[in-house]
């Protein structure tokens, strides 16, 4: 959704069930879109969400 508004990474985890530093590292890595227009991140919930039906686990990948 192009119009939808961004929330807070404290927001989103709450909403989700992810932890913060969870939602930072997506952020950071690129995983998830998200802005940061100072300081903190802001991320659209529905990416987090759409990032959880996935079924991706955090943590190491297995070497293939």
């Amino acid at each position: 959704m192009p119009d939808e508004e961004y929330i807070t990474v404290t927001a989103a985890a709450k909403q989700s069930g992810l932890s913060e530093r969870q939602i930072q590292r997506l952020l950071r890595e690129g995983t998830i879109p998200g802005n940061k227009p100072g300081r903190d991140w802001q991320v659209q919930l529905s990416a987090v969400m759409a990032y959880r039906r996935e079924g991706r686990r955090p943590g190491r990948k297995p070497k293939p």
